[in-house]
């Protein structure tokens, strides 16, 4: 008998540790298919951390050139109540490009630059664009999500990409990491 409700406890203890499944990373990585059909710039996959002082958010690229004409924008949610992104870092991924942080109005930046420390830099040999946002500049927002979009000019249309989807989110990503 004692046996029986021994084994029982484990599986019931197992099943409880399955079922409730935390609802925030410290930490976000995603594949993103080859579906930029006309753009080298295609997203290939989109990494994110929530760290005690900063975000960093990494995108990988299947060829990022320093003759880009593609720009990306990284939407950042820190108010789930809230429909869309509170702030937007937008960079160009081209060699003497800038970048800004706004105050993002709906999926588009604003005038309203965000004073902060934060930085960002596409880096051509590895296909990847980095950027670190301090945690000051998001409110020191006990749960941020990440969400990516590259538009690519260089044809006759642009090309538009998003990671993990358009207009969908990572995970809450809750701070913790040193990032």
């Amino acid at each position: 008998m004692r046996t029986r409700i021994a084994l029982l406890a484990v599986h019931v203890l197992a099943l409880t540790v399955l079922v409730a499944a935390p609802a925030h990373a410290e930490f976000y990585a995603v594949d993103d298919p080859a579906d930029a059909k006309g753009s080298l710039t295609d997203i290939y996959g989109l990494e994110a951390r929530h760290g005690d002082k900063a975000v960093v958010v990494k995108v990988r690229f299947a060829e990022l050139m320093r003759s880009s004409m593609a720009g990306v924008s990284v939407y950042f949610d820190t108010d789930r109540d809230r429909k869309g992104p509170e702030y937007v870092l937008s960079s160009g991924l081209g060699d003497g490009t800038d970048y800004i942080l706004t105050a993002a109005e709906g999926w588009r930046g604003s005038d309203g630059q965000v004073r902060c420390d934060y930085r960002a830099r596409p880096k051509w040999g590895q296909d990847v664009f980095r950027a670190v946002v301090s945690r000051d500049c998001l409110d020191r927002s006990p749960s941020v999500r990440v969400s990516v979009k590259m538009i690519d000019q260089a044809g006759a249309r642009p090309v538009r990409d998003w990671a993990p989807r358009q207009r969908r989110w990572s995970l809450p990503l809750a701070p913790g990491l040193a990032a």
